[in-house]
C-alpha cells in the first residue's frame, strides 16, 4: 500500500513505502539537496508543498520533477533572484524546450515560504503561500514516467510533505 501522506524533514533520509528518500552531501551546485523516488509515478495526482527560505546570497534554487528514463526533466521550476523572475520548463530529447516565466516573483531572502506543486492531468499548479501563482502545462505525454522530485541550490528546506490529492 502507498503511503498517502507524508512529513518529511530535510536532514531525514529513508524509505517509506514505495518512496525512497536520499539526502546528499557535496557542493549544492551539483548535487540535489534532497530527492525523492516513486516508482509507480508521481502525476497525475500527487502534491509536493516545500517549506524552507532562502540565504541572503542566494541566487536561484530549482524544483524539478524528473522522469525514470532518457534524462527528462518533465517540470523545471526556477526562482531566480537575480533577475527576479520565476523560469520554468522541460527538458526533453537532450534539449530545453521554451521557457515560460512568472514574473510574479513573491520571494525574499532570509524570509520563509511553502511552495506547493501539484499535477492534474494537464498542468501542474504552482501555489506561493496559498496563491497559485501560474500552470504549466504537461509536456511529457505519459505522466506515470514521472518518478522523482528533487530540489536543488540556494534554499534551507524545513520540510517537505508529498501527499495523495483527489482530482476534481
Amino acid at each position: 500500500m502507498l503511503q498517502q501522506n507524508l512529513h518529511l524533514p530535510a536532514s531525514t533520509a529513508m524509505t517509506v513505502s514505495h518512496f525512497l528518500f536520499l539526502e546528499y552531501e557535496g557542493s549544492q551546485e551539483t548535487s540535489p539537496q534532497f530527492e525523492a523516488s516513486c516508482p509507480d509515478g508521481l502525476c497525475p495526482g500527487w502534491s509536493v508543498i516545500l517549506k524552507g527560505e532562502t540565504p541572503s546570497e542566494a541566487n536561484k534554487f530549482e524544483i524539478n520533477f524528473l522522469c525514470d528514463r532518457d534524462d527528462k526533466i518533465a517540470f523545471h521550476f526556477n526562482p531566480r533572484f537575480t533577475e527576479s523572475d520565476i523560469v520554468c520548463n522541460s527538458y526533453m530529447a537532450n534539449h530545453w524546450g521554451k521557457e515560460e516565466r512568472c514574473t510574479n516573483f513573491p520571494f525574499g531572502t532570509d524570509e520563509p515560504f511553502q511552495i506547493e506543486i501539484y499535477s492534474d492531468n494537464d498542468n501542474f499548479h504552482v501555489y506561493i503561500d496559498d496563491t497559485k501563482i501560474m500552470q504549466y502545462k504537461h509536456r511529457v505525454e505519459d505522466l506515470k514516467t514521472i518518478t522523482k522530485v528533487q530540489v536543488v541550490n540556494d534554499v534551507n528546506i524545513s520540510s517537505l510533505e508529498i501527499s495523495k490529492k483527489h482530482l476534481y
